[in-house]
C-alpha cells in the first residue's frame, strides 16, 4: 500500500487543531486531536455540579436540558456536561460572546464548518484531581476546586491568585476542614477532553456518514419487501384505518374529560407550588436584618427563580462578616460574594430554600 496514502488518511483522521478562546482573545493550539475543538476559556464558564438520582436515567439529558436556562443569567445559553453516574458536572456560557471562528481551525473554511467543531470547556482538558480542595492555574486566572469521589463537586475561578481569605471561604463553603490539599500549575492542555459516555446525538454525528447508508440500505431492502406484499398491506391498512377511526369516535367524549381534568389538575398543582413560595418582601426583610453594621444599605437587589442577588454599598465592607451573617438565615443557602469595580461595594448570590 502507498506509504503516502497512510500518511494522508492518519492526517485526515487524528491531526485536527484545537482553538481556545479567553477574555483576551483566540489563540490557536498546537495540539492535535481526533476532532476539532473550540475550548472555552474557564473565565468565560460558569460551573454547576448537579444530582439527578431522582430522573431516570433515560430522561437525565433531557431534564439537564431543561434546568440550564434556569441556572444561566445569559439569553443565550451553550453548555456541556460530564456526567459520573447520576452527577452531571456543567459548565455553561453565553452563546453569544463563545463563538467558533472557523477560520482559526480550517485551512479553507466553509459555512458549514462551524457545525464540525466540539465546543468544550477549558477544565475537561486539565487533569482530574484527588479527592479535596486544589488550585488550579488555568490559561487565564485561577480555579479553586473541590473534589469527591471522581467528582468535581464545585468550582470557582478567579481573575486573579485568590488569597488565604479566598481559600477559607471556599473551604468552608465546602465543609473542608483541611484546607487547600494542592496547586496544579500551568500545563499544557490535553489535546483531548476527559473519557465519558458519549451522548447519542453526538455519536450520530460523527458516525454520520457510515449510518446514513447503513440506513439507505436498509430502506432499500424494505421496498423491495414491500412490493411484494403491498396487496396484502394495503388491505390491512385500510382495515385499521377503519377500526381506528371507530374506536376515536366511541373514546373522544372520555378522552376530553380525562384531558380537562389533568389541565385543571395541573393548574391547581401550580397555584399550590406559587402559595408555598416565601414572599419577596420576607425575603428581603429578613436578607436586610442579616447584614451586619448600621453603615450598609442595599444598592440594587434582584429576585428571580429562587436565587436573590444582592448589591451591598458599605464604607465599611468586610465580604466575611456578611456572608457568615446570610449563611446563619435558615432560609439562605449557597451565599456567594461576587467581584464588584468599587471598594465600597459587593455583590452578594444566594438560594433561597422554597
Amino acid at each position: 500500500m502507498d506509504p503516502n496514502f497512510l500518511r494522508k488518511l492518519r492526517r485526515r483522521f487524528s491531526d485536527k487543531p484545537n482553538a481556545i478562546q479567553t477574555r483576551d482573545g483566540v489563540s490557536r493550539l498546537d495540539a492535535k486531536s481526533l476532532h476539532r475543538h473550540w475550548i472555552v476559556g474557564r473565565g468565560l464558564c460558569m460551573y454547576r455540579c448537579e444530582d439527578f438520582t431522582n430522573v431516570p436515567k433515560g430522561r437525565r439529558p433531557s431534564a439537564l436540558a431543561l434546568q440550564v436556562p434556569v441556572w444561566s443569567p445569559f439569553e443565550n445559553t451553550g453548555f456541556h456536561a460530564v456526567w459520573a453516574g447520576a452527577t452531571a458536572m456543567v459548565w455553561f456560557w453565553d452563546s453569544d460572546v463563545v463563538r467558533v471562528q472557523p477560520e482559526a481551525l480550517f485551512e479553507n473554511p466553509r459555512p458549514q464548518s462551524a457545525a464540525r467543531v466540539r465546543v468544550r470547556p477549558e477544565s475537561v482538558f486539565l487533569p482530574r484531581k484527588d479527592d479535596g480542595v486544589h488550585l488550579q492555574t488555568c490559561r487565564e486566572g485561577f480555579e479553586l476546586q473541590h473534589w469527591q469521589g471522581e467528582v468535581l463537586q464545585d468550582a470557582f475561578w478567579f481573575q486573579d491568585r485568590p488569597d488565604e481569605a479566598r481559600i477559607d471561604w471556599f473551604c468552608r463553603r465546602q465543609g473542608v476542614t483541611q484546607g487547600l490539599q494542592a496547586e496544579a500549575e500551568a500545563e499544557a492542555i490535553s489535546p483531548e477532553p476527559w473519557r465519558a459516555a458519549v451522548p447519542l446525538r453526538e455519536w450520530m454525528l460523527a458516525n454520520e456518514r457510515p449510518l446514513a447508508a447503513a440506513v439507505l440500505t436498509v430502506l432499500v431492502l424494505v421496498l423491495v419487501w414491500q412490493e411484494v406484499r403491498i396487496g396484502k398491506m394495503d388491505y390491512l391498512g385500510e382495515s385499521a384505518a377503519a377500526e381506528l377511526a371507530q374506536i376515536e369516535e366511541q373514546l373522544g367524549p372520555a378522552l376530553d374529560a380525562r384531558n380537562e381534568l389533568l389541565r385543571l389538575r395541573g393548574r391547581n398543582e401550580a397555584l399550590g407550588r406559587l402559595l408555598a413560595l416565601p414572599s419577596q418582601a420576607r425575603i428581603i426583610g429578613l436578607a436586610d436584618r442579616a447584614v451586619p453594621g448600621d453603615s450598609a444599605r442595599f444598592y440594587q437587589w434582584r429576585y428571580q427563580q429562587g436565587e436573590l442577588r444582592l448589591t451591598v454599598e458599605d464604607p465599611n465592607l468586610d465580604p466575611i462578616a456578611y456572608v457568615r451573617a446570610l449563611e446563619a438565615v435558615p432560609l439562605f443557602d449557597q451565599v456567594q460574594v461576587g467581584q464588584s469595580r468599587r471598594n465600597d461595594r459587593v455583590e452578594i448570590t444566594l438560594r433561597v430554600r422554597l
